[in-house]
Parts: C-alpha cells; sequence; structure tokens
C-alpha cells in the first residue's frame, strides 16, 4: 500500500521534527512547518539556496567540522544515515542546540534528507575544553527507540551494544535510580545454568567502563558506572538518559496544562521530541524493562492527549491530527483515541484515509477480541 501524495505531503508537514531535503549539490528542494519553526527567524529557509551547510557548520574554519562537510560524507555513505551530531545554532533559532541526522536517498533524483531535533542534554559550550564539563553529563544515552550511546560528540557504537557489556548497561538505564545487585543482573541477563557467576559479572563491567570511556576514565575506575555495596549503579551526575528528560518535560507540561498556562504546549513539544519508540525498542522480550516501559509508554499517551487537546483549542488541526495519529499508534485498542482521529479526519476532509484507519481498527477489535465497533464513520460526520 502506497500514499497518496495528499496524504504524504500532510505527513511530511505535521512531522514534529524539522526536515529540510537538499539536491545533490546541497541546494534548498522543500522544508517542512518544524524547519520553520526552529530555524525561520535566523535562516530564511528559500527554496534553491544552500542553507544546509550554514546550519550544521560545516568546514566552518576552527570549528568541529573544519575540512569535512556532513552533506557530501553523506552522499558518500550510500543511504545509510550518518551517526548523530551535536549542532550549535546561532541567536535566532529556536533553540541553542540540536541533534542532526543525514541520510542520502538513491533514485531518479539523489537527494540528502536532514532531520534535526532539539538536544535537551547538557553539553559544554566548548568541546575541547574538559573543564566545560564539570558537574554536567559527559555520556548520553539514548534508549527511547533503538538504544545508541554518545561520549561528547562520539558516537560510541559496535557490537558490545547488544552483547553482555551492552546489556548490563541497558538493565543499569532500566533500574536507574537505584543500585542492582550483582546477583541479579546476573539472574536478570542470563538466568540459564550457563551464565556467568557474580566474578564473570566484574569481567563485563570491566568491558563496558572501556567501552563508554575509550580515553580512560579520569577517576578510576569508572565515571559512569559505580560499584555500590554488593551492585552496580549508574552515576546519574555525569550521565544524560534520554527517557529522563522526556519525562521531567512532559510531566511540566503536563502541569502547565493543568494549570492552563500558555507554556504548557511547547514543554510537551520538546519532550515528545525525544520519544523516538518505545524504550530499549532494541530489547522487546526482555522482561526486565517491561515496567519501565509501559510507564513511559503512559506518561507520553498522557502528553499526546494534552497536546492534541491544546492543538484543537488554538485550531491547527494539522499538529492535532499528528498528535492523535502518534497516540493512536501508541494505544491501538483504544477506540475512544481512534474514533477522535477520525472525526478530526473527516473535519480536514481527509475521508479516504479515515475510512482505511476505520477498517484497519474494525478489523483489529473483531480477530482479537471478537468485538465489532458500535459506530460507523457517518456518525462522525
Amino acid at each position: 500500500m502506497f500514499l497518496d501524495a495528499d496524504l504524504a505531503v500532510d505527513v511530511f508537514d505535521a512531522y514534529p521534527y524539522a526536515i529540510l531535503i537538499q539536491d545533490s549539490d546541497g541546494l534548498l528542494l522543500a522544508h517542512n512547518r518544524a524547519a520553520s519553526r526552529l530555524l525561520g527567524r535566523w535562516v530564511p529557509l528559500e527554496i534553491g539556496t544552500d542553507v544546509g551547510c550554514r546550519i550544521l557548520g560545516c568546514r566552518r574554519p576552527g570549528g568541529r567540522l573544519q575540512g569535512i562537510c556532513l552533506h557530501e560524507r553523506a552522499l558518500d555513505d550510500h543511504g545509510e544515515a550518518l551517526p548523530p551530531l551535536r549542532v550549535d545554532l546561532p541567536d535566532g533559532a529556536g533553540t541553542e542546540t540540536a541533534v542532526a541526522t543525514l541520510v542520502a536517498v538513491r533514485s531518479a533524483r539523489d537527494v540528502v534528507v536532514t532531520e534535526l531535533r532539539r538536544e535537551t542534554a547538557q553539553v559544554p559550550d566548548d568541546p575541547g575544553d574538559p573543564d566545560s564539563w564539570a558537574g554536567g553529563p559527559q555520556l548520553r544515552v539514548f534508549v527511547l527507540g533503538r538504544t545508541c550511546v554518545m561520549n561528547g560528540d562520539q558516537v560510541l557504537g559496535g557490537r558490545w551494544i547488544n552483547n553482555r557489556a551492552g546489556h548490563i548497561l541497558k538493565l543499569l538505564v532500566a533500574e536507574r535510580h537505584r543500585s542492582v545487585f550483582s546477583d541479579e543482573i546476573v539472574g536478570q541477563l542470563w538466568p540459564t545454568a550457563s551464565s556467568p557467576d557474580t566474578r564473570g559479572l566484574r569481567y563485563f563491567v570491566h568491558v563496558l567502563r572501556e567501552q563508554l570511556e575509550p580515553d580512560g576514565s579520569p577517576n578510576p575506575p569508572s565515571s559512569f558506572v559505580l560499584a555500590t555495596r554488593g551492585g552496580y549503579a549508574l552515576d546519574l551526575r555525569h550521565v544524560w538518559i534520554d527517557a529522563d528528560a522526556f519525562e521531567e518535560l512532559v510531566t511540566a507540561g503536563l502541569a502547565a496544562y493543568e494549570a492552563e498556562d500558555p507554556g504548557a504546549p511547547e514543554l510537551l513539544r520538546r519532550g515528545l521530541d525525544l520519544y523516538r519508540g518505545e524504550l530499549l525498542a532494541d530489547e522487546p522480550y526482555a522482561e526486565w524493562a517491561f515496567a519501565e516501559r509501559d510507564r513511559l509508554r503512559d506518561i507520553a499517551s498522557d502528553g499526546l492527549r494534552a497536546l492534541a487537546a491544546l492543538d484543537q483549542q488554538a485550531g491547527d488541526l494539522g499538529q492535532a491530527t499528528a498528535a492523535l495519529t502518534r497516540l493512536a499508534e501508541l494505544e491501538p485498542f483504544d477506540v475512544d483515541v481512534h474514533r477522535e482521529l477520525f472525526g478530526l479526519l473527516l473535519r480536514r476532509g481527509r475521508r479516504s484515509e479515515a475510512l482505511r484507519r476505520y477498517e484497519t481498527l474494525r478489523r483489529r477489535m473483531l480477530s482479537t477480541f471478537d468485538e465489532r465497533l458500535d459506530f460507523s464513520l457517518s456518525q462522525l460526520t
């Protein structure tokens, strides 16, 4: 099934993150509304102009990308997305820092797609000055969606993320607000008879520390993974986790929503921008992640409900549709959410999409619960 052209345009324009599309010469072909909100006051996003390198700082003398053009690098990587990169935006942009991801799309016309997301991590003003990190996180762990680990601007990729060292890190993230006993780690991660004992666990913790601090720890044995009485814990003074930033922003946004504070939409959007997917999406069957995954999903659902209501109150039906669409994906069996989405689609004249979604929900409810929907689309008009 292919999206019709109008629906594709709606999805592109309602996408919550800034998107820029450039041709092989670096000239801007298209951008969405989120890009205008993020960059429009600083960079005139005019079709046919070269804005990508100005935004990213490519080849800027003395800068992080001196002598490097990310646009060219993306074209050379044959469809593989480049690792995320923190970008410092000048005054006038909608945020001071953002995370940029680039990927080339090979088709009849080669293009580069640049996505910019708001960056909420504490980052140094001067990445080359270690003292500027004092008291702030150095390690950034993204676990909403697939796991990504960054030390400063360096992506710590590799097979270790999906091996035993990586599993230890993920478990410590899921239990990040407490110390986890060594025998508990072993029992949760390797419950079979062939699993390592707590002495073997110490070896894998050592491997983890080496992966997280490839240049050596300034405070041995680790700045990030602490040995506690009988176990291990993350040092949250030096580790930033997107799940915590998401929860803090959305919780503040919900409180502002209840208080009818006009700042609620911005807080909710910033928080929900961080919710790239469910917690540890690359560990879908890990039972030790279930409870925290469900808790964060509930927070995301509450935030999307509030944001959809605020967007409708403001008359922005496109943004309200985007929020309800995300909510419907999180709550596939919540008939009330889907019914509200159908009604909004009908109000916007999107009858074909409303019908497709209605039929999908009807079949899902019938096959899963042997229940029929108690309303028709004609009752929503």
